[in-house]
């Protein structure tokens, strides 16, 4: 179903393209020398398998790991799918929150490279006590290559416009390139927010199923936690940001799922009979009125 709300104008005025590209160092490495010793003793094809050895002990890159795994899911929660090269759509209006939120997150990632950095010879002296025979200095990169194992880029640009396209190939090729042009950003506008509908359906069906699933006698036969509140208020944070049409719909069905589905918290469903049922309904009356937007 079309999504567009036949708003598509100006689309320029209201967001943009982002990128994020976090690069960072693996540390693993495959021992061919290993590998074909294990399938030798085995008699198998060495080609059936490998040894992958770890250059660092786990706790070496932890907070780097950490910082960039938090830093894509909030980049991912803030943004709508666009192109397939990576880029995302981000409304003007979740512009300034998320462009800090990322700075923020690219100074705690420099932060945490330089810490990592600092040590990296530390690092590397314990990898040779507890790797002993695995050992191989040659798998070490160097301080200054290592450095260049790590990057953190936020990138914006604008959306293409069509109007913006005035190459000198014919009145008539030219207006084909624009409606082709405007085409390709109403389908992309379309892939958005069908992202959208299906982000509040996927956490209102989950939480009409979890609390008609939910017996108190037998609570871990179908337990929730308490992120099948927090996963709803979390969206509905997000969510004007998100609409990037201005759709009228997203906004009312943002303040049914509020007033429906987050007056009582986890502990309170899991704990009365009553407020489940009355939660499981109401989210269920709210799927049913989705169903002609999804």
């Amino acid at each position: 179903m079309t999504h567009t709300n036949g708003n598509t104008a100006r689309l320029n005025d209201r967001a943009m393209l982002v990128s994020l590209s976090i690069r960072q160092w693996s540390a693993n490495k495959t021992d061919k020398k290993v590998t074909k010793e294990v399938a030798t003793a085995h008699g198998s094809d060495v080609d059936m398998g490998r040894y992958q050895k770890s250059l660092l002990a786990k706790g070496a890159l932890e907070t780097i790991k950490r910082i960039a795994g938090e830093t894509r899911t909030e980049f991912y929660r803030r943004t709508l799918p666009c192109l397939d090269d990576g880029a995302r759509i981000l409304t003007s209006a979740g512009y300034m929150t998320t462009a800090e939120y990322v700075r923020k997150q690219q100074s705690a990632f420099d932060d945490a490279v330089s810490t990592f950095l600092g040590s990296y010879d530390q690092f590397v002296a314990e990898a040779r006590t507890r790797l002993n025979g695995l050992f191989d200095a040659s798998d070490y990169p160097s301080f200054a290559d290592l450095k260049g194992k790590f990057g953190f880029t936020f990138g914006v640009r604008p959306l293409p416009d069509a109007a913006d396209f005035r190459a000198d190939i014919g009145d008539e090729e030219l207006a084909r390139v624009r409606a082709e042009l405007e085409a390709e950003k109403t389908a992309v506008v379309d892939k958005a927010m069908s992202d959208v509908w299906t982000r509040m359906r996927d956490v209102v069906a989950k939480m009409a199923e979890r609390l008609k699933a939910y017996n108190p006698s037998k609570p871990g036969d179908a337990p929730f936690r308490d992120t099948l509140v927090t996963n709803i208020t979390e969206l509905l944070d997000v969510l004007p940001s998100l609409n990037l049409t201005g759709d009228p719909a997203v906004d009312r069905f943002t303040a049914d799922i509020r007033d429906g589905l987050t007056r009582y918290s986890a502990e309170d469903l899991r704990a009365n009979l009553f407020t489940r049922q009355d939660t499981a309904r109401r989210a269920d009356e709210i799927l049913a009125k989705m169903e002609q937007f999804i």
